[in-house]
């Protein structure tokens, strides 16, 4: 006899450090430490001018998601503007962070200036 899996959703702060990951991990009901997530969002999250280069921890923070679970699947949306940041954020995704094993745009935007990336681990 097959019983149904149940499925959970859980939306979650998330502070952009690698121990603050391993606390959050801890302290969530939906997963294990050592699974991590199936499923990481971010949005609006890089633009220079007023986040600084703070995209570099999120970066990290990506890198780390894939690293316990290499099936996680990360969706970055970003909005386009001057100065952003974005080139920089999705360089280093993928010459420096190990973990990741491809970042991809998914949806382009050009009225809105909205992109959308796709980034997964090293299976």
């Amino acid at each position: 006899k097959m019983t149904a899996k149940k499925a959970t959703i859980q939306a979650l702060p998330l502070n952009w450090s690698r121990p603050s990951l391993h606390k959050l991990l801890s302290q969530t009901t939906c997963t294990s430490p050592t699974n991590g997530f199936d499923i990481v969002l971010n949005c609006d999250c890089i633009y220079e001018p007023l986040y600084g280069k703070s995209w570099m921890y999120l970066a990290e923070v990506i890198d780390e998601c894939l690293k316990i679970n290499p099936k996680c699947v990360v969706l970055t949306s970003v909005e386009r503007r001057n100065g952003d940041g974005v080139d920089k954020f999705l360089k280093r995704l993928i010459d420096e962070e190990k973990h990741v094993g491809s970042v991809s745009k998914i949806l382009e935007d050009q009225g809105d200036c909205i992109e959308m990336y796709l980034c997964t681990g090293c299976l």
